[in-house]
């Protein structure tokens, strides 16, 4: 309990504990009075009730905003860059290439079931996505994932990825 002295008035702060304590002292001084008790005792009490219903509401909220925030779902880093006009996104994760052709790779996330096969399987790296800037094309152009969790690496098989695209383009 705080109680600070102001020029005409006390202010007092009480714990939610402290409160209902007060409340039932005042409860219990009013009925042992009974009738001598005077008219401000009933003001005190519903006044008391009031702010410990608000207090406890309060509390209430403050932890079910607390248990929404432990629930929330984590995400995992992401970064976005530029590359010469194409959107590049990077997530970080552990990844297994789940192809089936030993040339050509395809990165997914690990369960359980995939851990236990034979696949490759790249802990805390980054898997790259090359994004299609027009429309109506696929939505992603290529794809890769880094050997390590080094950002300078997401840059450099972004890079890679771009000039693949570009080259098969004007190949074709």
């Amino acid at each position: 309990m705080r109680v600070q002295a102001m020029s005409s008035a006390l202010r007092a702060t009480f714990t939610l504990r402290e409160a209902r304590a007060l409340q039932r002292l005042v409860q219990a001084g009013a009925a042992a009075l009974n009738h001598l008790a005077p008219d401000q005792s009933d003001e005190i009490i519903a006044m008391l009730d009031i702010g410990i219903h608000d207090v406890a509401t309060k509390q209430a909220d403050a932890r079910a905003r607390k248990k929404v925030k432990e629930q929330r779902p984590v995400f995992p880093p992401m970064i976005n860059i530029d590359i010469d006009g194409y959107a590049i996104s990077a997530e970080l994760g552990d990844w297994v290439d789940i192809s089936t052709d030993p040339d050509y790779s395809v990165w997914g996330a690990v369960t359980p079931e995939r851990e236990a096969g034979q696949h490759e399987i790249r802990r805390n790296a980054w898997r790259v996505h090359v994004l299609n800037p027009d429309r109506y094309g696929p939505l992603h152009l290529a794809y890769g994932c880094t050997a390590a969790d080094s950002r300078d690496e997401v840059e450099e098989l972004a890079t890679k990825l771009v000039d693949g695209i570009r080259r098969e383009r004007r190949a074709a």
